[in-house]
């Protein structure tokens, strides 16, 4: 009789710890590669209690580990500049109201290896509550899926360029977004460095190059000045436009 029972003790633990790591499982967000526009161009986790946020363009959706713990409002531009550590979102709808702070810093979860670039912190107050929740975790922004690719340099500084432009070949990129990595050719040298992304936010730093005698003529360091110079982007018609504070600066073509 001991033995019988001692068995379907460790059956019922071995369920209720088999049914912990799907819900654990669930709340991680995917792989960093943002796949559609409709997807969460950020998303954030956190444990104790278990819980989940994504941010899309058309919408903000906190999920508790309880199915009507979930409070989804429409998307609101976040307070102040996109181009800041700390960005702020505050939303209200019939069903209470939430506030989303996320902050730029290393941040574990505490429960998964991933790496994590943003501190959240979450006060969600629902109209049949007296005060707030407070909620802690840890999130990424979605690496943008379209910035994948192969880019030839079309335009620089409002001019169509060709290769007269430059000493060997018209400027090209290929950018790894998932990887925050780019590398290419410049006119003259080759190049590689680094991408720090988040929604329409893009900038291009730790950028090295080969050292070949250029000529005159060649405007590769135009070039490189406006690639460093680059605050954000936009993706239309097939052409990434790079800009800053002065408008678009650079235009590439996908050729991949």
């Amino acid at each position: 009789m001991k033995n019988i029972l001692f068995i379907t003790v460790i059956i019922f633990f071995a369920g209720c710890s088999t049914t912990t790591t799907i819900e654990n499982k669930s709340l991680i967000p995917e792989a960093p590669l943002l796949k559609s526009k409709a997807e969460g161009y950020f998303k954030a986790i956190g444990t104790e209690p278990f819980w989940s946020l994504e941010i899309s363009e058309e919408k903000i959706r906190f999920q508790g580990i309880e199915a009507e713990n979930e409070y989804i409002s429409p998307h609101k531009e976040p307070i102040g500049s996109s181009d800041t550590n700390v960005k702020l979102y505050r939303v209200k709808t019939e069903g209470g109201e939430m506030e989303v702070s996320i902050n730029r810093q290393n941040c574990s979860d505490g429960m998964s290896d991933l790496k994590h670039d943003y501190q959240v912190d979450i006060s969600l107050k629902r109209d049949n509550q007296k005060e707030a929740i407070n909620y802690s975790g840890c999130g990424n922004y979605m690496a943008d899926y379209r910035l994948f690719d192969v880019w030839l340099l079309e335009e620089l500084e409002g001019k169509k360029v060709t290769l007269a432009n430059f000493s060997n070949e018209i400027p090209m990129l290929e950018i790894n977004s998932s990887a925050k990595k780019f590398s290419g050719y410049a006119g003259c040298n080759r190049i590689s460095g680094t991408i720090f992304q988040e929604r329409e936010l893009l900038r291009f730093s730790s950028i090295v190059s080969t050292r070949m005698s250029c000529s005159e003529t060649n405007m590769e360091n135009i070039f490189l000045k406006a690639l460093q110079s680059s605050t954000g982007y936009k993706i239309k018609n097939n052409r990434l436009h790079l800009i800053n504070a002065d408008g678009v600066i650079v235009v590439f073509k996908k050729i991949d």
